[in-house]
């Protein structure tokens, strides 16, 4: 019974690590899905690549659109047709991007927690 309270003692007065919370050049990975979505104007389709990721975190810096939970579902926006080539080849499988540029969602056009603008895969420099 000591040890408990000692463990729940530690494990309340741990301070968070810096490093807990998603900032710039951090990796994300996860399960790669790919669904069309329809934007509420009802006439233009977004293709959406998105990574599900196993290992959710808040962002480090602070997000006012952003939930009180950390995003899990983060929308790639892809511009280049070599980077969606790859994803296409990458479907239902565990992908790891580092993502230099996100936000939480704010608009239609942002499908899920998250949106990642600038990205690559983190097996590239």
């Amino acid at each position: 019974m000591r040890a408990l309270a000692i463990m729940l003692l530690l494990l309340v007065a741990a301070p968070a690590s810096a490093e807990d919370g998603l900032k710039p050049g951090d990796t994300i990975s996860g399960k790669l899905r790919f669904f069309l979505s329809q934007h509420p104007n009802g006439t233009t389709w977004i293709k959406v690549y998105q990574v599900a990721s196993d290992r959710p975190r808040k962002f480090a810096a602070k997000d006012e659109f952003c939930p009180d939970y950390p995003p899990k579902t983060f929308h790639l926006v892809v511009s280049d047709k070599a980077a969606e080539a790859r994803l296409k080849r990458s479907l239902g499988k565990k992908i790891s991007i580092v993502a230099d540029d996100f936000i939480c969602s704010q608009t239609a056009w942002h499908v899920g927690d998250a949106v990642v603008f600038k990205w690559r895969f983190a097996d590239r420099p």
